[in-house]
């Protein structure tokens, strides 16, 4: 026993249980038949490339499925990150917790190096948040939505063909994911007409949509939304009623060189003021320079509240890394960010493949989209319902074998397994006549991948 009450102290009722919060703050009891939500398959499709190598040990395979810079082209030398490393610690306390939302000199970096933003924006550094890459980034943005919204089962729209782990980030928070209507004719693109559309099917079902995501360049599709697409696309959402407004432009790095990235202070300037209320820009180091397991990204928040309540959520949950924020501090510490090499190991031959890959397909006849970013998206339907070259089958869902490809998931497996060429079925992304192609890759490489994969759909029968 203690003896740590003093006699004329009376700490109330400290024997019976008693919730945190009072009671009209307490979550309500909901029931739901919740679905599982499944690992993405994006981390395995290449490992089934290994199935090919035994059996042909002498060939090459050909990954183009995962968007993962850090292992197609190399990633940041070891000896240069520890540098980095070395640069950013402190000479004493360096394993100390650190800022939740990033450290001081690290944000100010962003803020004035990459974006460039001026007093008309009203921005300072305290409106750059990071985080523990972009997964973490949206699910404190998922949260932020909850808990604006102050109740679970609302709506994020999301684009016809949409990134797979946006529907899963949703789902985890009580959030359900919409996907707006979209075409091939304009490569799934989110259009007014779309949100007006997506608008009306959420009130048919008595439910509100609370966000919206507009990714460019786009994943998986590769599209790219003009200056003006994007201003007038936000705009519109904050004129409907679409409160959260998330900018993902974890790739716009990765462009063709007269593209470039987008003006980020030209387009939060072009803003009304309630869009800047409305709006969240993210953007980081995995596809700029191939930083996949670094796990650095920051958002730029406009609402000073949002700012507020990010931070509470970050000190309880995830930090931005040290290392993460030692490679973030290299290259937007430097004037121009963009020209720092280590994105230029990642930009450089990308620009080269996106060029090539444009060039041949076009060539051999394919119908794709391959704007800007990693990827190609590809229309397989040409290629569903054949039968494969004789000799050969594959596994099927049941745990047999069969002999002809019914589905995009049937020609992954067929390529990566029996003609050593990895890339992601469109059934991931919700569009299952098209594939995704990653060319973040070596030119050279990228060729071989592109012949193999012709190579292989047509010897289909």
């Amino acid at each position: 026993m203690y003896d740590l009450i003093f006699n004329d102290q009376n700490l109330g009722d400290t024997g019976s249980p008693k919730y945190f919060d009072l009671s009209e703050h307490l979550v309500p009891i909901s029931a739901m038949d919740k679905r599982e939500v499944k690992p993405s398959g994006m981390f395995t499709i290449k490992l089934e490339l290994g199935e090919f190598m035994q059996e042909y040990p002498d060939r090459n395979v050909y990954d183009a499925s995962q968007g993962d810079g850090g292992f197609s082209l190399g990633g940041i030398p070891p000896e240069e990150l520890t540098e980095a490393l070395l640069r950013y610690l402190p000479q004493s306390r360096s394993t100390q917790y650190g800022n939740p939302i990033g450290r001081e000199d690290v944000r100010e970096a962003v803020f004035h190096n990459y974006y460039g933003f001026d007093t008309l924006t009203g921005l300072t550094p305290d409106n750059v948040i990071f985080g523990d890459g972009g997964r973490d980034l949206l699910q404190k943005w998922y949260q932020l939505i909850v808990s604006n919204a102050n109740r679970c089962g609302d709506i994020v729209l999301v684009s016809a063909a949409p990134w797979g782990s946006y529907a899963q980030g949703t789902y985890i928070n009580g959030i359900n994911t919409l996907m707006a209507p979209g075409t091939p004719e304009n490569g799934f693109k989110f259009t007014t007409e779309a949100i007006d559309v997506s608008l009306e099917f959420a009130l048919a079902d008595n439910r509100r949509i609370s966000g919206i995501v507009f990714t460019s360049p786009d994943n998986p599709t590769g599209n790219y939304s003009s200056y003006d697409e994007l201003i007038n696309l936000i705009e519109y959402s904050v004129e409907k009623g679409i409160t959260h407004i998330f900018v993902d432009l974890i790739y716009q790095v990765v462009t063709d060189p007269e593209v470039g990235c987008y003006d980020v202070n030209k387009l939060y300037n072009a803003l009304s003021k309630e869009a800047k209320q409305s709006v969240v820009f993210m953007d980081g180091l995995t596809k700029a320079a191939g930083g996949s397991n670094l796990r650095n990204a920051h958002m730029v928040v406009g609402n000073d509240h949002w700012v507020h309540l990010l931070k509470g959520l970050a000190t309880h949950t995830v930090f931005p890394n040290a290392l993460g924020e030692a490679a973030a501090l290299e290259i937007y510490g430097q004037e121009n960010p963009i020209d720092h090499p280590w994105v230029k190991r990642v930009t450089g031959p990308t620009a080269k493949s996106r060029a090539f890959v444009r060039e041949r397909f076009q060539k051999l006849g394919y119908k794709f989209i391959c704007d800007q970013g990693y990827y190609a998206f590809i229309n397989i339907w040409p290629y569903l319902r054949k039968v494969i070259p004789k000799g050969i089958t594959i596994a099927d869902s049941q745990g047999g074998q069969k002999n002809r490809i019914d589905t995009a998931e049937d020609l992954k497996t067929y390529l990566t397994t029996k003609c050593g060429v990895a890339i992601i079925h469109g059934t991931v992304f919700n569009q299952p006549h098209f594939i995704r192609f990653s060319y973040a890759n070596d030119p050279v490489y990228t060729e071989g991948a592109i012949q193999r994969l012709h190579d292989s759909v047509t010897a289909l029968e």
